[in-house]
């Protein structure tokens, strides 16, 4: 537990989200005062609201203006801002979702003494210059740094847990398809060549992270002063490797294709056609730089000691 939030105003945006409804579960044990805000028409949410009557409170935001957050903020501790978007939509860019609500909150938090502002980012995001999304990220970043040098920053590898739309999307994917894809395999090397050179074993590398983890850091650490913390689980896995876990729970067998970045790239762009697209060409950009850290598990240990992997928790939800 953490004391030193206990009694205190906590405002959550994104808080109807995975991570955000997980979050506020953990929140709800540390006995303080939590506000949801979310841009849902959600009345009801599928998880455990509060250790007492009205510790939780869902407040609805339709824009984000200066005074509609600062109704929102005025009174809170501590802010946590888990908003964000893996593709654009006509009603959702990356800029105004990773930039500019960002920043409006950061502003409003600082103009009203607000004394901790958590932001969550995504890890490697300086390494993937050429991604839309990544680019959002940090751009997001640098405004809340401006607006609330104070702010603690959190950049976590892939999120996996109950809810999850990373391993609960390939399970969904093995239900239906005898096939299931290895992206970035195999990886050109040199393309200038008359025969380029083709590397056979490289394979993208992730390094997961579970939400319960995350949770209790977040919790740990929302009180901190002016931190960057990278975030990475205790195993690194590649595509595969995170299939032969989901297929072995399930006691299933399928076929692995290897699907090099020319050709995902292709098969993205027509997938980009659907309303909630699962692969865009901006995702196979952040594909092409490992979702690895070894600082990223350093941090987390320091506050988590016994961090959980995939193969031991992936039992217990999927």
């Amino acid at each position: 537990m953490n004391l030193k939030i206990s009694g205190k105003k906590v405002v959550v945006f994104g808080g109807t989200g995975f991570v955000g409804s997980h979050l506020v579960s953990g929140l709800c044990k540390e006995a303080c005062q939590i506000d949801i805000i979310t841009r849902s028409n959600k009345r009801k949410l599928d998880f455990f609201l509060g250790n007492e009557p009205g510790q939780v409170r869902i407040k609805k935001i339709n824009c984000f203006t200066k005074d509609n957050i600062d109704s929102l903020i005025n009174g809170a501790d501590i802010v946590f801002n888990l908003i964000g978007i893996l593709y654009e939509s006509k009603q959702s860019s990356f800029k105004n979702v990773h930039v500019e609500i960002p920043k409006e909150l950061a502003s409003s938090a600082f103009r009203l003494g607000v004394s901790n502002f958590v932001h969550l980012s995504a890890l490697n995001i300086d390494k993937s210059r050429n991604s839309f999304y990544s680019d959002s990220k940090l751009l997001g970043e640098s405004g809340i740094k401006e607006k609330f040098p104070n702010a603690i920053i959190v950049r976590p590898s892939v999120v996996f847990g109950k809810g999850d739309n990373f391993i609960n999307f390939f399970y969904s994917l093995s239900k239906i398809s005898p096939i299931l894809p290895i992206i970035g395999t195999p990886r050109i090397i040199d393309k200038n060549r008359f025969f380029p050179k083709i590397d056979f074993g490289k394979r993208v590398r992730f390094q997961p992270i579970y939400v319960g983890d995350l949770v209790d850091f977040l919790v740990k650490t929302c009180t901190l002063k002016k931190k960057s913390f990278e975030l990475a689980g205790p195993t690194i896995q590649t595509f595969d490797q995170i299939y032969d876990v989901i297929l072995r729970l399930k006691d299933k067998k399928r076929l692995y294709l290897p699907l090099p970045f020319f050709v995902a790239r292709t098969l993205a762009f027509f997938l980009e056609l659907f309303p909630e697209p699962p692969l865009t060409r901006d995702q196979i950009r952040l594909l092409m730089v490992d979702n690895i850290s070894s600082k990223g598990l350093m941090n987390l240990k320091e506050f988590v000691k016994v961090p959980s992997s995939l193969h031991t928790v992936i039992g217990s939800y999927l």
